[in-house]
């Protein structure tokens, strides 16, 4: 039941948006009482919560599954980078968590270490990629950093600025691994694409 009522949550910030998420509305899309979902979760900053980790641990198993059959540095990379833009992350009631999660870490402990974990272990995941494609030690940890940058940077422009589509974030973001490992970036941009 838990995992309806946060699947729902998700649901219901794509439709109204997390400032306007009540607990009845969560239990109406979800088809159960109020009581019901006040017996699971304390309160709604309790359900919120537990949508962030909920999210986050999907998007991680994704990637940990994903990542574990890709031999290849490069590629494992490009599918990380396509991980951070797929529908799970992308979606109405998803994308209009991230930035609220993002936004309560500054003042939430528990949130901050949330996003701080997820956020070391997709350095991590950049940093280990580039060394195994042969960056040096500092250089992987300058490319991981600016990686980061982009997730942030791309989703920004797409989702909040519209000035980009999904497929030029993606060629972009594979343009810059492909630079960073020494490959030609420009194969990754769309003919008459967002330069």
């Amino acid at each position: 039941m838990p995992l309806k009522l946060v699947e729902a949550t998700l649901e219901v910030v794509g439709q109204v948006g997390l400032e306007n998420l009540t607990i009845r509305k969560v239990s109406e899309y979800a088809g159960v009482s109020v009581g019901l979902v006040h017996h699971h979760f304390d309160n709604k900053n309790d359900l919120v919560y537990r949508t962030f980790v909920f999210l986050i641990r999907r998007v991680r198993d994704q990637l940990t599954a994903g990542r574990r059959g890709i031999a290849d540095p490069v590629e494992r990379m490009k599918f990380t980078a396509d991980m951070c833009f797929s529908d799970e992350v992308m979606s109405p009631g998803a994308a209009n968590v991230w930035p609220h999660m993002w936004s309560s870490s500054a003042h939430d402990a528990e949130v901050q270490r949330l996003c701080a974990a997820f956020s070391r272990r997709l350095r991590s995941n950049f940093t280990h990629d580039l060394r195994e494609a042969g960056c040096s030690r500092a250089m992987a940890h300058v490319y991981a950093i600016q990686a980061m940058a982009l997730v942030h940077g791309l989703w920004i422009e797409h989702r909040v600025a519209a000035s980009i589509s999904i497929e030029d974030v993606l060629g972009v973001f594979h343009g810059v691994i492909d630079d960073a490992t020494g490959e030609v970036w420009k194969r990754n941009l769309r003919p008459g694409g967002k330069n």
